[in-house]
């Protein structure tokens, strides 16, 4: 029980080591850190992750911050350095950005335009349906 206990002292510990002084900049900091993908782990964040480097990238972001850097300026940094896969939420801009936000819009539009196509000219086209007499029905 003592292990366990000291264990759990010493990963708190070593969790709280680095962080920074004012707890806004930390907050903004770990806002960050949830904005940027482990490269190791890919579909974690570095805050969460365990891996060495997402615990370099932590401090690096945090060292960003510190150095009073604009939460734009991080991003750029790390896209730059580990491509635009590593930013959760990608820029708009460029060729992938524009696929990325622009296709809900396009295929709603085009879900849109198809269902107006279907209702003006599929209706109109249907021939009306002859009532069965009684007497055919019954008989196969």
């Amino acid at each position: 029980m003592k292990t366990l206990f000291a264990s759990l002292i010493l990963l708190f510990a070593a969790g709280a080591q680095g962080q920074l002084d004012d707890p806004k900049e930390e907050a903004r900091a770990q806002d960050l850190m949830r904005e940027i993908r482990c490269v190791a782990c890919e579909n974690e964040p570095i805050s969460n992750s365990a891996s060495d480097i997402a615990a370099d990238m932590r401090e690096r972001v945090r060292a960003m911050v510190a150095d009073g850097q604009s939460d734009e300026q991080i991003r750029d940094w790390f896209a730059e350095r580990y491509g635009e896969f590593v930013l959760f939420r990608p820029r708009p801009g460029g060729a992938g950005g524009l696929l990325l936000w622009g296709t809900p819009f396009i295929l709603l539009l085009a879900g849109g335009a198809l269902v107006y196509v279907l209702r003006r000219h599929g209706g109109g086209r249907r021939e009306p349906v002859e009532p069965v007499p009684p007497e055919d029905a019954g008989s196969p």
